[in-house]
């Protein structure tokens, strides 16, 4: 229904826009502009977003159409003037699509912006022409995207990971009830619906890479779903002595479930009454930690060192879950478009040290946004020399041909070719029996061309590429006979542009990283897994009073990068290959684990979480052997998890799962809660290191889920070795 809504107002505005500048004004130019201009602005591009937002980038795009449309034009009568323009122009539009979503989405208006100017050659005159057609478009076109059936549907991911919310406040709940069979049916549903919604998220093939916007909050919020659902899974577990803390227990609970189903509530599009209350959520988590701490410094010397472990755990349990529950809190709401209370918009140094460190990250070979920018502005560059040294009529076919059909491998782009041509040619036989058959009834033509951008643009989202072609083709018959009757044989000229258009795809594609995301697939896994587990052993190491700040920032800077960098790759891999998402389970989890990596990292280096430990004496020997022996921990799991990266990256089988290091949760952890902490503000160091190692067991539980997803994929696609180079 969306779609039909969305080809109807095609169908309404773009027919106008062309009947004024044609009809009315009788300015051929400003015609050509102004239909085009609408299919740019209505077909190619559909923001989402709230309505405010989505104004903005419909300005934004307009604005930028203006400048693309005034250099095209000056640049439209020398062939190797346009031809490096188009380089230039076309690798800016595509590269800047990864600093944000809808410079991402608008990528292929904007360059039929500029390739209707270059292609069409004409002198400075025409451009007051050209830009009256494409402001016609603009003061029609914007309008009715926001007012004209500007209802969005549903996002099937966002209604999903809602319930994923839902049931995980189900449980949280059970757990506080105490009720033994709600508690293990609410379990099941929570973990169902996590890995439905991974699955969702991790099927959508053009999730936008990089660490802002809407989407990729949405994903952080369904990383750490599976870690908040072990959390509440593993439910309250108290000693004997359970009137500990009874009220702070209670009160987060409580909060936490409210505001997981109020965040669910506007994830679902509806708006929660007041808000998510997350502040509520953090006074508590602060309340609950004051507590904990007066609670342990009363443990009498001689306290059974089980029951105070199991009091530790708790503590860690119940802390996590809310702090958690606030980071997803805040995710689900910039993935709605709104800004959580106390978090301040972002100044203009941050944005631009934000859009530095992305550039910089994917100014790199390894990056497949970088390979895929330069590819589609190496052919768009060729389409525009062939296409002003050629004598073929309406030339800017071959290059919008090329544009249509180039995709990140050479199979694929191989796949669209074919689409093309077909879909191409049922239209020239459709679009040519009308026009015959109409003949010189201008009239009849112009009650013919609604209904054919309305199947034109509701083919192109509901039907196939191929369907959408064919509709394609029977407007520009339509459009063509209107503005200079030629009759059924401008369909042949389009034919052979989109011919030479693909010709011209077919060679850039086998040239140029022929094998697209595939190529670098494994690397950015393995990449993503080394990174993260050095930024796991530099926070540890903060943490326990060695190195410096620097250190951790660094590793987490690299960190993020490979995991930018996994994103996009895995977002272009999933749409070379849309029909095979189903059998890509086992990557899913790969990628996940990578995420789950560098989330706990970033965990024990926020310092809400922990805080630097004061440097533990001799004072406290039975601590200070401890210390030994959680570095023993922290060089056995950051060892597995980059020895596991590196095993992807060459391809080999990845080691075997270790065994959790000593001290567990019974034995001298357990002791050093009763050890009396080092004087001063802060944590004391023991119940530190306890919390720490409980993030070190999460990671020691899902070596064996990776090894084994790793063992599955080591010899079948998507990461199977290639001898081809990368």
């Amino acid at each position: 229904m969306f779609a039909l809504k969305g080809a109807l107002r095609a169908a309404i505005v773009m027919p106008v826009a062309f009947a004024l500048s044609l009809a009315v004004l009788g300015d051929k130019q400003m015609a050509l502009f102004a239909s085009f201009g609408s299919m740019a602005l209505l077909v190619f591009v559909d923001f989402g977003g709230p309505r405010r937002a989505r104004l903005r980038a419909y300005l934004g795009l307009y604005g930028v159409g203006t400048a693309l449309i005034v250099v095209g034009t000056l640049c439209s009568r020398s062939a190797w003037l346009a031809t490096v323009a188009m380089a230039l122009i076309g690798f800016s539009i595509l590269f800047a699509g990864v600093l944000d979503d809808y410079v991402a989405a608008a990528h292929a208006s904007a360059t039929l912006a500029f390739v209707l100017a270059v292609m069409v050659p004409a002198g400075a005159v025409a451009i007051p022409s050209r830009l009256a057609g494409w402001a016609l478009a603009g003061a029609l076109c914007i309008p009715a995207t926001l007012l004209l059936w500007s209802g969005r549907p549903r996002d099937a991911t966002r209604r999903d990971a809602a319930e994923a919310l839902r049931s995980l406040a189900d449980l949280v709940q059970a757990n506080a009830g105490g009720d033994a069979t709600a508690e293990g049916a609410s379990a099941r549903a929570a973990k169902a619906a996590t890995v439905n919604v991974r699955n969702r998220f991790f099927s959508v093939a053009n999730r936008p890479s990089g660490t802002s916007g809407p989407t990729a909050a949405l994903g952080r919020l369904i990383a750490d779903l599976g870690w908040l659902v072990q959390l509440a899974i593993k439910g309250p577990v108290v000693t004997a002595d359970d009137a500990w803390c009874a009220g702070e227990r209670d009160q987060i609970q409580t909060s936490v479930a409210v505001a997981l189903r109020s965040v669910a509530t506007r994830l679902d599009g509806r708006p929660a009454d007041a808000g998510p209350d997350l502040d509520r959520v953090d006074r508590a988590s602060e309340a609950f930690g004051a507590a904990v701490l007066e609670h342990l410094e009363r443990l009498r010397p001689d306290r059974d060192e089980l029951s105070a472990a199991i009091d530790v755990d708790e503590a860690y349990r119940l802390r996590q879950l809310s702090f958690g529950t606030v980071q997803a809190g805040r995710d689900a709401l910039e993935a709605c478009g709104d800004r959580p209370e106390g978090i301040p918009l972002p100044t203009r140094r941050a944005r631009i040290d934000r859009t530095s460190q992305l550039v910089r990250t994917h100014a790199s070979m390894r990056s497949v946004w970088l390979r895929n920018s330069l590819r589609g502005a190496v052919g768009l560059a060729l389409a525009v020399l062939v296409g002003q040294l050629s004598d073929l009529q309406h030339a800017f076919w071959i290059v919008l041909g090329t544009m249509s059909v180039l995709r990140s491998n050479a199979f694929s782009t191989g796949a669209k070719i074919a689409s093309a041509l077909i879909g191409t040619t049922v239209g020239i036989i459709t679009g040519g029996v009308l026009v015959e058959v109409v003949g010189g009834h201008v009239g009849i033509l112009w009650a013919v061309l609604p209904v054919a951008v309305l199947l034109a643009a509701y083919a192109r989202q509901a039907v196939s590429f191929a369907a959408g072609q064919a509709a394609f083709t029977v407007v520009v018959l339509v459009l063509f006979n209107l503005i200079e009757p030629v009759g059924w044989r401008v369909g042949l000229v389009r034919v052979e542009d989109v011919a030479a258009g693909a010709a011209i795809s077919l060679l850039v594609g086998a040239l140029l990283w022929p094998r697209g995301a595939s190529a670098v697939l494994r690397r950015a896994v393995g990449s993503a897994y080394v990174d993260a587990a050095g930024y796991l052993d530099a926070t540890i190491t903060a943490l326990l009073g060695g190195g410096d700040q620097a250190p951790p920032v660094i590793a987490a800077g690299r960190a993020s990068e490979s995991a930018q960098l996994l994103d996009a790759t895995v977002r272009d891999y999933l749409a070379e290959r849309s029909s095979a998402r189903g059998r890509l389970d086992d990557l899913n989890v790969l990628v996940a684990g990578a995420g789950r990596l560098r989330r706990v990292a970033g965990l024990v280096h926020n310092a809400r979480a922990f805080r630097r430990l004061a440097p533990i004496g001799n004072e406290l020997p039975h601590l200070a052997a401890l210390g030994d022996a959680f570095e023993a921990e922290q060089r056995a799991r950051c060892e597995w998890y980059a020895a596991f990266g590196e095993a992807i990256s060459e391809a080999r089988l990845p080691p075997a799962p270790e065994p959790g290091q000593t001290p567990a949760a019974s034995s001298p952890l357990a002791r050093v809660v009763l050890d009396r902490p080092v004087a001063g503000p802060g944590v004391p160091p023991g119940v530190a290191i306890a919390w720490a190692h409980r993030h070190l067991e999460m990671l020691a539980d899902l070596e064996p889920v990776l090894a084994s997803a790793a063992g599955r994929v080591s010899e079948a696609p998507p990461l199977r070795r290639s001898t081809a180079p990368p």
